[in-house]
């Protein structure tokens, strides 16, 4: 059994259970009404696992990856990577000011992903008011996609755990402009170049270290826009009435092509696109009348 896989199991045990179990019993910290991330931290430990994939034990959700985020695992938001069996999840539940980034109301753990639905073991949930320590439970449960806010990935020992796409071998920096300002250059797959659900109306990439990245947008009632080389200009427009809703990249490198993908707002990524081709179907990242609000690429080896 691989850790991953005695992660679920181990949470699979507490289905059922309460926060007496959990506070009281388990961790014998005294009752505590929000317990959720004590319940990751319980399971952490019976698996022996904290100080190897978890810092420590937390109590407040985004306490986890705030203290093992780059030590112990990976943090990402929804959208930069595909969600696998045993990440942890993390939800927000209003808008309000956070104190960063990994600021949360709920975290549980990935049992499976169907598709833009997840399967979760969490604690914390489903009780009533006036009692919710007792009466909230440790419960399996399903939950789309589109309400997870990000996740965080142990590194576990003996497995691999890369970026979509896995070949990148050169860097590639890129920007682009939303809400009429450009937003901070984003390298490779460290995060995504955007706001999510603002619309993108230009896009900049910087020379790669391996040649020059051409590239240009399509842009909603106007069409393709001229070719750009590098970022001695810009694609697109950088006023809010014609935003992008189509993006082809490629690179003069023979060696190497460039792999990119976009998402549409209020929407989930399209597939990624490896270079640029003549073929209208396959040939751009993105769908025309849709405008785009991320953009995420790196370079590969052919």
């Amino acid at each position: 059994m691989t850790d991953r896989e005695k992660l679920v199991k181990t949470a699979e045990s507490y289905v059922g259970k309460n926060g007496k179990y959990v506070c009281i019993e388990k961790l014998q910290i005294g009752m505590i009404v929000d317990w959720c991330a004590f319940a990751v931290s319980s399971i952490m430990r019976d698996c022996g696992f904290i100080g190897k994939y978890q810092h420590n034990i937390c109590g407040g959700a985004g306490d986890i990856p705030r203290y093992s985020d780059g030590k112990h695992g990976t943090w990402f938001k929804r959208g930069f990577r595909a969600p696998q069996k045993g990440d942890l999840f993390f939800m927000r539940y209003a808008d309000y000011p956070m104190q960063d980034k990994y600021f949360c109301d709920h975290v549980g753990i990935v049992k499976d992903v169907n598709g833009s639905t997840i399967v979760t073991l969490e604690g914390n949930v489903d009780g009533h008011t006036g009692n919710w320590a007792v009466t909230s439970e440790f419960k399996q449960k399903s939950r789309q996609l589109s309400t997870i806010y990000a996740f965080y990935r142990p590194n576990w020992q003996g497995e691999k755990t890369p970026t979509k796409p896995t070949e990148k071998t050169a860097d590639i920096e890129y920007q682009v402009n939303a809400l009429t300002t450009w937003q901070p250059y984003v390298k490779n797959l460290t995060d995504f170049a955007g706001i999510e659900n603002r619309a993108v109306y230009a896009l900049r990439i910087k020379r790669s270290t391996i040649g020059d990245i051409i590239y240009r947008v399509h842009v909603i009632g106007k069409g393709w826009l001229p070719w750009v080389k590098n970022d001695t200009d810009y694609a697109g427009r950088t006023y809010k009435d014609i935003p992008i809703d189509g993006v082809q990249i490629y690179t003069n490198n023979k060696n190497y092509t460039v792999k990119y993908r976009v998402s549409p707002r209020y929407g989930k990524y399209y597939d990624w696109i490896t270079g640029y081709s003549n073929d209208p179907e396959t040939g751009y990242a993105g769908e025309f009348g849709k405008p785009i609000d991320r953009v995420q690429m790196c370079i590969i080896k052919k």
